[in-house]
């Protein structure tokens, strides 16, 4: 059996060096990536460049940006047969458009370094969802696809909602986890029937969806 995971967060470059991030550091989908492939499956692991690094000698590709992301999820999906598509990467919800230096404004990225005398502003567009091309870009018609939701002090209502939203973007199961709780409770899983039991670590987090990837 075949997964593919996603890990780490996607950089949006604004000029030669300097990038808008996130804070994911891919500890998750390295750490996922490790137990499959310690439970006997097969597994390729598309991660940002700065991320953590899996133990176990995975089949690894990289990227940077959104884009790139996009595309090696394409590459794969649609010229390799994969059964479980694990969506960990946490994509830019914005991308850089353009930089407008001392009221001059420029396509993004710009060449260089910019100086940091110069009076910058930055206009960011929405970018490219992922995770509800994925069924799309693949060969497998039964492809399974497990998403992830982070909330930060949601209300149990608003939780409900946000995981509605990933399962009608076509995932199977989503990985749902909020700021405020994951002291305790690193994660709840959910499918079209509601939420399972809350898993108080990774490591419970990696058996639970190793489990589910067995009983396909």
């Amino acid at each position: 059996m075949r997964v593919l995971v996603t890990s780490g967060g996607t950089r949006e470059p604004l000029d030669g060096v300097r990038v808008i991030a996130n804070s994911s550091t891919g500890a998750t989908g390295a750490a996922l990536a490790d137990a499959f492939w310690q439970a006997g499956f097969t597994v390729t692991l598309v991660r940002a460049k700065h991320s953590v690094a899996p133990e176990c000698p995975v089949q690894e590709r990289f990227f940077v940006t959104v884009a790139d992301l996009d595309a090696a999820c394409y590459a794969l999906l649609s010229h390799e047969h994969f059964d479980l598509a694990i969506h960990a990467a946490a994509v830019s919800d914005f991308v850089v458009e353009s930089v407008t230096v001392d009221a001059v404004r420029y396509p993004a990225p710009l060449s260089g370094k910019l100086s940091s005398a110069q009076k910058l502003s930055v206009e960011l567009v929405p970018g490219k969802k992922i995770l509800p091309e994925l069924k799309g870009y693949s060969q497998n018609p039964t492809l399974k696809l497990v998403g992830f939701k982070l909330t930060d002090g949601a209300s149990d209502e608003e939780i409900r909602q946000a995981v509605a939203k990933v399962l009608a973007a076509g995932a199977d199961l989503v990985v749902q986890n909020d700021q405020q709780t994951m002291a305790t409770t690193r994660a709840v899983l959910w499918d079209s029937h509601g939420p399972g039991k809350p898993l108080p670590t990774l490591l419970t987090l990696c058996d639970a969806l190793v489990g589910y990837a067995k009983a396909l």
